[in-house]
């Protein structure tokens, strides 16, 4: 790889945990009736354009970011400290990591169908690993009194989480076109440092 596209790359990565940093932390501090964040997209971006690795550090800082929470630290730090940074971590570091690494594997076959699969298993994973953690770990949060009954899988999948998800879901989905063409951009002009090989 040529120094130039070295640097490209470290300002694309660089601007993109920016944006990471900048919207997880809106979301920490500006709560609506449900907790959504946008810092998915830009994990997203650079899982597609720099490779599951980068998709991983980038969802690992977010983990972290979510990890330190006001609300994230109310409702999960008196149950385990080290179980949430855990949990925070691994989930959107997985997530992130996934969607790269099925982008990479896809995107030269058809590109707007790896984008789109890539946009939509983020919020899948993410999700799926809260949804075991809250169901074992976490239990006495979402369902006091009725994780002995094995009830907290019902009450949890029945509750916020579940809303968070279907509108996470369909953000990603909205914004694949955008990921779309911002992916194209940067393999084609190389604005970004990826070394994408696209030829739509």
């Amino acid at each position: 790889m040529k120094k130039s596209l070295k640097i490209k790359k470290l300002v694309g990565i660089s601007i993109l945990l920016a944006l990471v940093v900048v919207l997880q932390l809106m979301s920490n501090y500006i709560q609506f009736s449900v907790s959504i964040t946008l810092a998915i997209t830009p994990v997203i971006i650079g899982a597609m354009l720099y490779g599951p690795f980068v998709g991983l550090f980038l969802g690992a800082i977010q983990g972290l970011l979510i990890f330190l929470a006001p609300s994230t630290i109310a409702c999960f730090w008196p149950v385990t400290v080290f179980g949430t940074l855990v949990v925070c971590i691994l989930k959107t570091g997985i997530a992130g990591f996934v969607s790269g690494l099925l982008f990479k594997m896809l995107y030269k076959k058809n590109l707007k169908l790896s984008v789109t699969l890539a946009s939509i298993l983020f919020p899948i994973i993410n999700t799926g690993l809260f949804v075991i953690a809250a169901a074992t770990i976490f239990a006495s949060v979402y369902a006091p009194g009725a994780a002995s009954e094995g009830k907290a899988v019902l009450v949890f999948i029945l509750g916020q989480i579940l809303v968070n998800f279907i509108i996470e879901f369909a953000v990603n989905s909205l914004l694949s076109p955008t990921v779309l063409y911002l992916i194209r951009i940067s393999s084609k002009n190389y604005n970004l440092g990826s070394n994408l090989d696209i030829n739509e």
